[in-house]
């Protein structure tokens, strides 16, 4: 990000710098046509700087840490569960779910607007499902997703994903927008492939119940 503004001002600096040498501020009253052109390329400049800059500040991780690292956590999660959209919650145990990040799960389970994946049910996941909420359980062979991730306004065109992720003492969350971004097919296919995986399972555990 430091970047992009650092070359984005080289770039202003620039432009103001040529037009201080070419001319001074009465004959740049006469160039007529000559200063609309450098007016529009000054601001074009500018909104070229602008995008990039939130572009950038976009891709840029949200960084959780220090004593209050939990709650901000928390509080982050609970604010997209209480977004209007289909939610899909892959974790391992839900650790994070205290207080009004449980409300905010409970009422997107009767909404019938929760997904969770997980390798196992947990005692929280049981209660979300019997009120409304859909769970998709895959690790019958012991495995477990190390990604952790949440899809927010699934199967819609705004659609995108917030995958956690641990970095020394900090805990980061990337938010992905763009369907473009490999990452956020992977978080898809995984979904597929728990969904799958839990299907399988209660075929074969019905299976078993008919022999």
């Amino acid at each position: 990000m430091l970047r992009i503004a650092l070359t984005h001002s080289t770039a202003i600096v620039t432009i103001g710098l040529t037009i201080a040498l070419a001319v001074d501020m009465n004959s740049l009253k006469t160039l007529g046509v000559k200063s609309l052109i450098i007016i529009l390329a000054i601001g074009v400049t500018l909104v070229t700087a602008v995008w990039d800059f939130r572009q950038a500040q976009k891709s840029t991780p949200n960084r959780f840490k220090g004593k209050k690292r939990e709650e901000k956590i928390r509080e982050y999660m609970t604010n997209i569960v209480k977004n209007d959209g289909r939610c899909v919650i892959s974790s391992n145990d839900l650790s994070w779910v205290t207080g009004d990040a449980r409300d905010a799960l409970e009422e997107k389970a009767r909404l019938k607007s929760l997904v969770l994946v997980m390798p196992k049910p947990i005692e929280l996941s049981e209660i979300l499902t019997k009120k409304g909420a859909t769970a998709y359980y895959y690790g019958t062979s012991g495995l477990k997703f190390r990604s952790r991730f949440t899809l927010v306004n699934e199967s819609r065109a705004d659609s995108w994903v917030a995958i956690g992720y641990g970095e020394n003492t900090a805990h980061l969350i990337r938010e992905i927008n763009s369907k473009d971004d490999p990452a956020f097919h992977l978080a898809e296919d995984l979904i597929e492939l728990a969904k799958q995986s839990a299907t399988d399972s209660q075929q074969e555990s019905e299976r078993e119940t008919h022999e």
